[in-house]
């Protein structure tokens, strides 16, 4: 079920007229959709932020804009990454009854045989794209690897997904694999010392072995 977030519509203004706002913490944003123009407006920025720690970015949420409610999905946001602070955003009404793409994390679950044995898990696509409609947009998809074994890959076609999720992506392209672990630097210091060793030991011996028959000479 989609959260509400209240809103209020606002003027147009002055970059110190949207710091005001944002001292008074709420957020700058812009509504679009519906084929009218944007409508600016501002949200509390703690009600947001708990929305968006509980359903992520990309789930619909039920924005109440003056008492005018909206369904909408989150279409950019502006951040302060020092601060830690979101600075603007743009929400997009949607249609209800239309398919729409977004994005669905991929969530591992377990430890993989052959990460236990020594290998590395190495997890290349974090984020599914995909096409459906707003209500079945799932909150993510999962893939147990713990039967992996080094030298296993998983692909997008590997996982489950729901029914009417369509995955926008190519069934061979790599979620994740399992490589051998490289040798740390310090094992491969070890190795080349141990050869520098043999070299010189056979450079000791053949100097002997030389010295030897000169005497003999």
């Amino acid at each position: 079920m989609a959260m509400e977030l209240k809103a209020q519509k606002r003027k147009l203004g002055s970059r110190s007229i949207l710091t005001e706002l944002r001292g008074k913490g709420q957020i700058p944003a812009v509504l679009y959709g519906d084929g009218k123009e944007s409508e600016p407006i501002a949200v509390e920025e703690r009600e947001f932020i708990q929305i968006a720690n509980r359903q992520g970015l990309h789930h619909v949420i039920k924005l109440n804009v003056d008492g005018i409610s909206y369904n909408v999905m989150v279409k950019d946001v502006q951040s302060d990454p020092i601060k830690n602070k979101v600075l603007h955003l743009d929400f997009n009404k949607i249609n209800m009854n239309e398919k729409i793409d977004t994005t669905v994390v991929v969530v591992l679950e377990g430890e993989a045989e052959g990460a236990k044995n020594g290998g590395v898990l190495q997890h290349m696509l974090r984020e599914l794209t995909i096409s459906c409609l707003p209500s079945e947009i799932p909150d993510k998809i999962t893939f147990n690897v713990e039967h992996l074994q080094i030298g296993d890959s998983v692909t997008v076609s590997d996982l489950t997904v729901p029914d009417g999720i369509e995955v926008k992506h190519e069934g061979d392209e790599v979620v994740l694999s399992i490589v051998p672990s490289q040798a740390q630097p310090t094992d491969i210091a070890a190795e080349e010392a141990e050869a520098d060793a043999g070299a010189a030991d056979r450079t000791d011996a053949e100097n002997s072995s030389g010295d030897t028959a000169s005497d003999r000479g």
